[in-house]
């Protein structure tokens, strides 16, 4: 037959166990004496068994006792050390694994600075990147698969999900070295009659930027679509092509191909790139270190 015990009335048998006395163990306890009186008489009546028997040097525990005590630790110990301590997170000896929800723009954008930070705090942790659509998004975010998202990500709005900005960012457009367009920025004429390249790789910034477009009247005359940034860089570099990115990302290409920044023209508002994360992981350690070590990187410095 199963019994249901108490956890408290292991307590009182550990400490009487220990202390020999039922005031030493009340006053271990910080319980009054009749309440630890009270509970050993419980536990006796419980199990059928006296558990301790008065002696003139204090209170000997039966062999049934000595046996309880010993499971009681056990399970006391596992409850205290275990269950109810605070998870710990040290980043210099973890080798856990990261998982960020990224876009292409996103993985171009944090993963250099934030995988370079990692290695010198973190260097036994590992960093995985997943691109997944908003919906199949916030599952992986509820259920962990996910610890973080970083980017522009308007439609996770599920009250489960909470959210950091990060910083404001604009869109520019992209040119290759001696493009006939020479100054810093682009009227509407000359990005009306321009040729452009579109990246339509599933992330909102682009429908932003063309809802923009549309909603100021500006034409804008694709003749190459592509659903990834790979090539970009060198298309535009060998063409007359005008490609429109995330200005971080048109930084980052510029230092490395033959290509430059222009302004894009006016009326295309800025959007704020965020972190994302789930409520149930709120006052997880792991997920804690790695959302400040985020904002140290990138709050309000996109750059």
């Amino acid at each position: 037959m199963t019994m249901k015990l108490d956890l408290n009335l292991l307590r009182v048998l550990v400490a009487i166990h220990d202390s020999g006395s039922v005031t030493a163990a009340a006053k271990r306890l910080k319980m009054s004496q009749p309440a630890v009186s009270a509970a050993l008489s419980r536990l006796r009546d419980s199990l059928d068994d006296p558990l301790f028997i008065r002696q003139s040097d204090g209170m000997a525990p039966t062999p049934r006792s000595d046996a309880l005590t010993h499971k009681a630790r056990e399970v006391l110990d596992a409850i205290d050390h275990g269950i109810l301590s605070a998870p710990e997170f040290d980043p210099a000896t973890s080798d856990d694994e990261f998982v960020l929800g990224l876009t292409a723009i996103g993985e171009i954008v944090f993963l250099p600075r934030l995988m370079k930070k990692m290695r010198e705090r973190a260097p036994r942790a590992t960093l995985r990147s997943m691109s997944l659509a908003p919906d199949h998004l916030e599952e992986a975010l509820a259920s962990g698969e996910v610890d973080l998202a970083l980017g522009h990500f308007p439609d996770l709005q599920k009250s489960g999900v909470m959210q950091r900005r990060l910083f404001s960012h604009d869109m520019v457009c992209l040119v290759r070295t001696g493009h006939r367009i020479k100054g810093p920025g682009m009227s509407v004429e000359e990005f009306s009659a321009a040729e452009h390249a579109l990246v339509k790789e599933g992330s909102r910034t682009q429908e932003m930027f063309e809802a923009a477009l549309a909603e100021n009247g500006i034409q804008h005359n694709i003749v190459l679509q592509t659903s990834h940034y790979l090539s970009i860089p060198v298309v535009i570099a060998e063409s007359d092509l005008v490609v429109v990115v995330p200005r971080t990302m048109g930084n980052i290409l510029a230092d490395c191909v033959a290509v430059r920044v222009v302004e894009p023209p006016t009326g295309i508002p800025p959007f704020d790139v965020k972190m994302y994360w789930h409520r149930r992981f709120e006052q997880d350690p792991k997920t804690m270190w790695l959302r400040d070590l985020v904002v140290e990187i990138f709050a309000d410095s996109p750059d």
